[in-house]
């Protein structure tokens, strides 16, 4: 069995960064956060982070093989799925959105359709 493993410091650290600030944003009071005029644009957002997430995850902390961009997609969709529980339990502004989950989803699978072409 090959070994998935690898560790770049430069990735991983900004993988560990953004895992920081993610969790971060997502817990802080509505209240705090910059309103949109555009409807739902923080779906966008939604999806450029953890597509950013994933990518950099993969090469932060995986050799380039297609099962390993796909568990970096996987641990990145489950880490926003951990966040919006978070954001359930731990906050009184913020609210658990399926909506949300679906667009971290969009973003991994966004992620793992273009980094693997290049694999």
């Amino acid at each position: 069995m090959e070994k998935l493993y690898k560790f770049h410091p430069i990735f991983a650290s900004t993988a560990i960064v953004l895992l920081l600030i993610i969790l971060y944003a997502s817990l802080l009071p509505k209240t705090e956060l910059p309103t949109s005029t555009f409807f739902q644009l923080d779906k966008l957002v939604h999806v450029g982070m953890y597509g950013s997430l994933s990518l950099l995850i993969f090469k932060g902390f995986f050799k380039n093989s297609v099962k390993a961009l796909a568990l970096a997609c996987i641990l990145s969709f489950f880490y926003g799925f951990f966040v919006e529980i978070l954001q359930y339990f731990l906050t009184t502004t913020r609210m658990f959105d399926v909506f949300d989950i679906f667009a971290n989803g969009i973003g991994t699978i966004i992620s793992y359709l273009l980094v693997k072409k290049f694999i």
